[in-house]
């Protein structure tokens, strides 16, 4: 989710105000970066919860 974030950010600062727009795909792309890492939580909770998984397998 992160890479993602940077990407699409760096893209809208590129297009300039324009990238804020909904006439151009990349505005959705940033919204949906945005929404997962609200959603899923973040970097080092998701990490957490690979690791228990992980560990209760072995």
């Amino acid at each position: 989710m992160e890479v993602a974030g940077l990407t699409t950010s760096k893209c809208i600062d590129w297009m300039g105000g324009v990238g804020y727009t909904r006439s151009f795909p990349v505005e959705k792309y940033f919204r949906d970066a945005k929404i997962g890492t609200i959603y899923e939580g973040a970097s080092n909770i998701q990490l957490n919860t690979i690791g228990k998984h992980l560990d209760a397998q072995y």
